[in-house]
């Protein structure tokens, strides 16, 4: 029987010690069974289930006094210190029992952290207990910690991913909206073009030669402001896209001046149209029609009383044919004068003295 006794305190002992053993390594090493707080309860209960179940034990040895003296002498201790031990036995049993409801409170306010770290929710409060010998308490306390740190950081840089996410809409808004501005604007040029072009043409033939003409040039000044992603545009490099479009070779007879200058996209659409037909009508009319000709194109920026800034630009045509007074409007005037007025404002004023064509284009920029 003591064989028996302490054979069965051993097997005890050591199935407590290899518990406590393992669980603390796979806490340690943050292998967590699913549930997360159930291993609180799996450490405490076996614990305390081996101390009861050694307790009976102890309790079935005393039922009578050979058992007891058997126990006595298998333990090697005296019948008074058996008991002895026996009370103390007792007294650490209810002293786990007080124990485990102070970590079933503990487990308790675990859920609730536990409930607002799944939410989204911040902690409030500090994760911190009394050593009660359950260090899967203190361990679980840390990892919540750490994990609402996380939580935390990974919300801000969800912060800061919605407000960028926000920023881009609203430049896609805007992006849209200019895009549709100038659309509709290149469309009404577009529409006026073909009108007055339809107007002047006596035959089919005249009309696609001019209009291929003015829309080959319209697309060419498109792609320079898309290069310049619809922002500024400089002068002189409109007047030689201009000049490409209509006769590369006269672009020597062509004398530029004036300061750098940076044009907004309407205006460099209206008055690269108008410089494309005073070019066109300096060709087939004017002093670019012979071989003496040449045109002067000169700019300046002038400042008004209201702070506001305008372009007057000049162009000068000498040596060409003797120049007569139309007696009524060309289409190119109308054209000049429609496209000026209508994109932002401007005018032009045409002088015809004999000894060449003279334009004064005036704009807001």
């Amino acid at each position: 029987m003591a064989r028996r006794i302490l054979t069965l305190k051993r097997m005890a002992q050591i199935k407590l010690n290899r518990f406590r053993s393992n669980d603390v390594k796979r806490m340690l090493r943050r292998k967590n069974p699913k549930g997360g707080l159930g291993l609180v309860k799996r450490l405490s209960a076996p614990s305390l289930t081996v101390l009861l179940w050694a307790f009976s034990l102890v309790l079935f040895a005393l039922s009578d006094k050979a058992q007891a003296a058997d126990l006595s002498a298998a333990l090697h201790v005296t019948p008074p210190a058996l008991f002895i031990a026996l009370a103390l036995a007792s007294a650490a049993i209810i002293y786990l029992l007080f124990n485990q409801r102070r970590q079933d409170k503990a487990l308790g306010q675990l859920a609730e952290l536990s409930e607002k770290l799944y939410l989204g929710q911040d902690l409030g409060q500090e994760l911190s207990w009394q050593k009660t010998g359950a260090i899967e308490i203190d361990l679980i306390a840390a990892t919540l910690t750490r994990i609402d740190d996380r939580l935390k950081q990974k919300r801000l840089k969800l912060q800061e991913v919605s407000q960028q996410i926000d920023e881009a809409d609203e430049h896609r808004r805007t992006m849209n909206l200019e895009l549709h501005h100038r659309v509709n604007n290149a469309l009404a040029m577009m529409q006026g073009i073909t009108n007055i072009t339809a107007r002047s043409a006596t035959d089919i033939g005249e009309f696609r030669t001019n209009l291929s003409d003015r829309v080959q040039c319209l697309g060419a000044i498109s792609t320079l402001l898309v290069k310049k992603s619809w922002t500024t545009t400089p002068l002189r490099e409109l007047v030689e896209i201009t000049l490409a479009c209509c006769s590369p070779d006269l672009a020597e007879r062509v004398d530029l001046g004036g300061e750098d200058l940076e044009l907004r996209s309407e205006v460099t659409l209206a008055l690269g149209m108008t410089l494309h037909e005073l070019l066109s009508n300096a060709i087939r009319h004017g002093a670019l029609a012979n071989e003496t000709g040449r045109v002067t194109l000169n700019w300046r920026i002038e400042k008004e009383e209201d702070g506001k800034k305008r372009l007057i630009l000049l162009w000068r045509e000498q040596n060409g044919p003797i120049v007569e007074p139309p007696s009524k409007s060309g289409v190119g005037q109308y054209l000049m004068q429609d496209v000026l007025t209508r994109q932002f404002g401007g005018d032009i004023a045409f002088l015809f003295p004999p000894q060449g064509f003279q334009a004064t284009i005036t704009a807001e920029i």
